[in-house]
Order: C-alpha cells, then structure tokens, then sequence
C-alpha cells in the first residue's frame, strides 16, 4: 500500500512540476529527487543512503514552502509515506 500511495505521490509532484512556474533548476532537481526515490524503490539502498534521501526530501520541502505550497505539500506526503516505509 505504502509504495502505491508513493508513486502517486510521485505522478503528483511530476504533474506539479511541469505546471509550476519555478526556475529551470528548481525543476531539475526536484526531478532528480523522482529519480532517486524511484531507484531506492526498484534497488533498496543502504541505510546511510536512504538517510540521506530523507535529508533531501526534508530540505526541499523547506526550500519550496513560500514559493511553491503545492510542491511543498507533496513533498511533505512523500517524505511521510518514506518514514512510514521506514526510509
């Protein structure tokens, strides 16, 4: 169920992307943040580097909040869907 509800999450934020307005490399690495969550599902990493995929999530979300809200609130989704994956 967990991983289901990720990858919804992760269509949203793909949706949420191409319709926001925000600079070019915002996008690029909110794309890259896909990437790696969508590795980490297919290839389970180690623990250090699953920590630090949390830390990226975490930090985008506060990068994003002002800005972009609706971004922000899908990040926060994921990163609590992640937790609750125990990543």
């Amino acid at each position: 169920m967990d991983q289901q509800q990720l990858r919804e999450y992760l269509d949203q934020l793909t949706v949420a992307i191409e319709e926001s307005h925000a600079p070019e490399e915002e996008k690029d690495q909110l794309e890259n943040l896909i990437i790696d969550i969508e590795r980490q599902l297919n290839q389970p990493m180690l623990q250090a580097d699953s920590q630090s995929l949390a830390d990226q999530v975490d930090s985008m979300i506060s990068n994003f909040e002002r800005d972009h809200p609706t971004v922000a609130g899908i990040l926060n989704n994921i990163m609590v869907t992640l937790s609750s994956m125990g990543v």
